[in-house]
């Protein structure tokens, strides 16, 4: 009974944490919206909530996935490819449910999952040829996948080289990069 409570400790503390975030970023877009519209810059103001709505949507997404560390670790990293200028995109597919998740011992495959992610995002800050780039996300029972449709053979080449000394196996097949880390 005790190895629950702990588990749910860790969860709690993870979306106090995430709630934290969350409010603290909405305040500072509060901000920026109130100091374009003292200076009378409609056309900013309504550029900014565009791009928080289109940011908004994109957290939707990720947080349709049962794995909170998960979605917490895609979250952040979407907020620093904002930060670097990089126009990411995600859609997720979740098969499962929480359940199925919270049994599992997840740090190894989360850590292993952020390690491609940063290795990806590097890449695509380095080479200005990368546009958007939609990472799907598919979370099953067993697995987390990444895919990544990359439809430029030389973008291909630069990421199969990034990749080349990754400790997992990176399938590239037809225009996708795929990874897929076991869950245990």
């Amino acid at each position: 009974m005790k190895e629950i409570h702990k588990i749910k400790l860790h969860y709690w503390e993870l979306i106090e944490e995430l709630l934290k975030e969350q409010r603290h970023d909405f305040l500072n877009e509060i901000q920026i919206i109130y100091g374009y519209m003292k200076l009378n810059r409609t056309d900013k103001v309504i550029e900014y909530i565009n791009k928080c709505s289109k940011n908004a949507k994109i957290n939707s997404k990720l947080s349709n996935l049962n794995c909170i560390e998960l979605y917490i670790m895609l979250s952040d990293k979407f907020k620093r490819a904002n930060n670097l200028g990089l126009c990411i995109d995600f859609e997720v597919y979740s098969v499962g449910e929480k359940k199925d998740i919270v049994v599992k011992n997840l740090d190894d495959a989360v850590f292993s999952f952020e390690k491609i992610v940063d290795i990806i995002l590097h890449c695509m800050y380095t080479n200005s040829h990368f546009e958007e780039q939609i990472f799907y996300i598919e979370e099953m029972p067993d697995a987390f996948i990444l895919k990544i449709e990359i439809d430029d053979s030389n973008l291909m080449d630069i990421m199969r080289k990034e990749l080349e000394n990754f400790k997992d196996k990176v399938i590239f097949e037809d225009n996708y990069l795929i990874y897929e880390v076991e869950l245990d």
